[in-house]
């Protein structure tokens, strides 16, 4: 009985190796979970604005839908520091303060679902600020969808750029520019 099972068992295995039924229905679209990072350039702060800059996502053509849910991180250009021989920019996350010989100033974000803006605020008049703070600023916008935020979440330091690029896979050599006005 033995020495006929075996052959019998072989010749079942070699006859549904060959089998293939038709495909099935194809499954329900993924979601697309895209981010996007992109460089604000040029942003002046001027007192007939209000000492603020506006953008909406709409005019910045990211070619990705921003939500309501999804996180903004904006981060100023805070200068360059020296790596090795190498000028490299540094970012610090709004808020951001500068502390100044006549009082405090303060660079500012707040957005909605259309838009993000960016805006001076502290103790200091506005008015009496030098243009180094006020003129031709710079600025890294980075959009997180907020599936990405929730999975990451407590495990990134946002007020770290160089943490925040590691963590989503920014690839610097392709973020966008957006020049102001």
């Amino acid at each position: 009985m033995k020495k006929i099972i075996m052959p019998l068992l072989l010749a079942v295995i070699v006859a549904f190796q060959g089998c293939k039924g038709p495909e099935g229905p194809q499954g329900p679209q993924g979601d697309a979970l895209v981010g996007t990072t992109f460089d604000l350039v040029g942003v002046d702060f001027l007192a007939a604005d209000d000492f603020q800059y506006g953008l909406t996502f709409a005019d910045a053509k990211l070619g990705v839908d921003v939500l309501e849910s999804d996180a903004v991180l904006v981060y100023i250009n805070w200068g360059t520091e020296d790596v090795n021989g190498t000028p490299l920019k540094t970012y610090r996350l709004l808020p951001q303060t500068a502390f100044l010989d006549n009082g405090i100033l303060t660079y500012n974000t707040d957005r909605t679902v259309n838009d993000f803006s960016i805006f001076l605020d502290g103790t200091v008049n506005l008015n009496t600020v030098s243009a180094d703070y006020t003129r031709d600023q710079d600025f890294r916008v980075i959009i997180i969808p907020s599936d990405f935020a929730a999975r990451k979440a407590g495990q990134v330091d946002y007020s770290d750029y160089n943490a925040v690029v590691k963590a989503y896979n920014i690839d610097e050599s392709k973020i966008k520019v957006v020049k102001a006005n």
